[in-house]
């Protein structure tokens, strides 16, 4: 059994833990769904019932009957107010037992089909990300990603996208490691952000909402706030003969002008705040499970604190914003109340007053709790790695120079029943492993299984190995480059340009590790070779260490040239009749196997040798 490889046991554990609480859940959607349907019939009993008494009522001699139909009514409510509640209920535990559904799924290797697989995070430009995998289809981004709100999918590709400081690298692996055992945490904040409308939404109106400038500067308009109460006060001395008609009069027909003024002021605003309050009652499920939860993690409790501000924690501030809402809406929902309450209470200015004090007051601080909500999620999704995969280990990541040093490293997107592990060791700057082998034998593999667990390390997940230690390095890779018809450039100047853009990254001095899979393909055997050993001779005298894979045996001869530096190691392959095995086994010195012929045959090509025929 390989080091990271759950034995069959370890695994029926986790799928049964899956299994579990998806019949669970389950079993508490059909307990619901049966309340739901008796709530229903309940509120079309009792609705009929109150219609009833009020057409009994107006044709009873007793009309007073018809006041039974009030207490109906107010249970006719009830039950409407339950029943939308057990709807809610039932919608969320089908998330969860989509949740579930989805995680077994994961765990037997189905995952490719998941929806969101980053495409459009792809960036061919970017150091590392094409070539590793780390978006698109069949990538870590669509294995791990549990996100709900767009800040959450942000942070998570900015995790992925760049490394970690080392000082960010360990809580990260604690509050990781604590989230992999809150299972319900976790997928009860994946339930409540699960819709994509959520998902595309992104924040930054919102923000600029909330931290925009505030109308009510003046004080003056405190006093405008107070007419109503002065000319009801005035009213009523002229009722008492102490003062003419005509003073509360002006007073009122400066309140109703006020009033129309106010409307037009506070439309705008209203409107605005409308879309974000929309937006934030989406963030009060996911900042409620956050504030109840009782985190240990020093990262995870300094997150949780930031969202605790003033006397009330986040979520109970949205609510207090969306009561300020519902007051704008009475202007929409029903306008026999709302002419007369906003002229003789001036209702708008002082809704405008409520909004304006709670933007002063949090305005601010939106931001930091959407940002908290993002990064927990982000973490979330992290801590799926080391939920389903406890073999897994946390690296030591450190400041210095360039090494990494792994035991029974393996690809993390390999079905675990074909993954092969190798050891990997560069010891510091100038170290380079030049990796031969024939076709399909694990080359590029090699080099893309130590990026993708470089970058697990860096977010502060565990890696696809028994052990690893490594410094943080800037990470760039040549492995897929291709032509651009519309920039006119080909291939081979695509890769030039790659090459330039890791040879200018080295010659920063920062800390790098290069991945080149078979470079300059593009041109003849004897520049690609002398190009090569240009490409390699350059590198190992920066602060850098790397994998150098190639078909080009004669490059053999650099561990001779730079002994202690570049260090020879292959992958080989067995032909037996018409198949060809490997073993995906990393092993020191050059390769002596070439299988291209083989693999041309296998496929039907008729292969004759150059006179062969004549």
């Amino acid at each position: 059994m390989e080091e990271t490889t759950l034995n069959n046991q370890e695994k029926a554990e986790i799928q049964e833990l899956y299994l579990s609480r998806q019949k669970k859940h389950e079993l508490e959607q059909k307990k619901i769904q049966r309340t739901s349907n008796i709530l229903s019939s309940l509120r079309l009993i009792t609705f009929l019932a109150a219609l009833g008494v009020l057409v009994w009522g107006s044709y009873s001699p007793h009309p007073y009957i018809s006041y039974l139909s009030i207490p109906l009514l107010v249970l006719f409510i009830v039950w409407i107010a339950l029943h939308l509640r057990a709807k809610r209920q039932i919608d969320f535990l089908g998330r969860l037992i989509y949740i579930n559904k989805t995680a077994l799924q994961r765990l037997d290797w189905g995952w490719t089909s998941f929806p969101g697989c980053g495409e459009s995070y792809l960036q061919p430009d970017h150091p590392y990300t094409t070539d590793l995998n780390i978006f698109g289809r069949g990538s870590l981004f669509q294995y791990i990603n549990s996100t709900g709100s767009f800040l959450g999918e942000q942070k998570l590709v900015e995790q992925l996208s760049r490394p970690g400081r080392v000082e960010e690298v360990g809580p990260r692996q604690e509050a990781v490691a604590e989230l992999a055992t809150r299972l319900d945490f976790r997928q009860y904040l994946q339930a409540e952000g699960m819709d994509p409308a959520f998902k595309s939404q992104d924040p930054e109106e919102v923000l600029t909402w909330a931290e925009g400038p505030l109308f009510w500067g003046r004080q003056w308009w405190n006093a405008v706030l107070f007419l109503p109460v002065a000319a009801a006060l005035f009213f009523g001395i002229a009722f008492l003969g102490l003062l003419p008609f005509w003073v509360p009069a002006i007073i009122l027909v400066v309140q109703v002008g006020v009033a129309f003024w106010g409307e037009n002021i506070v439309r705008e605003r209203f409107e605005e705040t409308g879309k974000a309050v929309r937006l934030l009652k989406r963030y009060t499920g996911l900042l409620g499970w956050i504030e109840k939860e009782s985190l240990q993690a020093p990262l995870l409790v300094e997150l949780q604190n930031k969202i605790f501000g003033g006397d009330f924690p986040a979520s109970r501030q949205v609510r207090v914003l969306a009561g300020i809402a519902d007051r704008i809406n009475l202007r929409y929902n029903n306008a026999l109340i709302y002419f007369p309450l906003n002229i003789g209470l001036l209702w708008d200015l002082w809704t405008l007053k409520k909004l304006e004090n709670w933007k002063k007051k949090w305005g601010q601080t939106v931001r930091q709790w959407f940002e908290v909500t993002g990064e927990i999620e982000s973490l979330s999704s992290l801590a799926v790695l080391a939920c389903d995969n406890p073999r897994w280990a946390y690296p030591s990541v450190s400041d210095g120079p360039p090494f990494i040093k792994a035991r029974a490293l393996g690809h993390p997107l390999i079905d675990p029943g074909e993954r092969v592990e190798n050891d990997l060791s560069l010891s510091g700057p100038g170290t380079v492993l030049l990796i031969t082998g024939s076709n399909m034998s694990g080359k590029s593999t090699l080099l893309r299984t130590t990026g993708i667990n470089l970058i697990l390390a860096y977010a502060g997940a565990p890696v696809c190995a028994a052990e690893m230690d490594c410094a943080i390095m800037q990470v760039y890779s040549k492995m897929q480059v291709q032509d651009n018809l519309e920039q006119r450039i080909s291939t081979f100047y695509a890769e030039l340009k790659r090459m330039k853009q890791i040879i200018d990254a080295a010659r920063e001095g920062e800390p790098l590790f290069f991945l080149l899979d078979e470079i300059f393909r593009g041109t003849n055997s004897r520049d690609r070779i002398l190009a090569t050993r240009t490409v390699i001779r350059q590198l190992k005298q920066m602060n850098t260490i790397g994998l150098v894979t190639t078909h080009d045996l004669e490059l053999g001869t650099l561990e001779k040239e730079h002994p202690g530096a570049v260090f020879n190691y292959h992958f080989s392959d067995e032909i037996r009749g018409d198949q060809i095995l490997f073993d995906y086994k990393l092993r020191p010195g050059i390769s002596r196997t070439t299988n291209a012929v083989a693999l041309m045959k296998m496929i039907g090509i008729d292969v004759t040798e150059e006179g062969e025929n004549n």
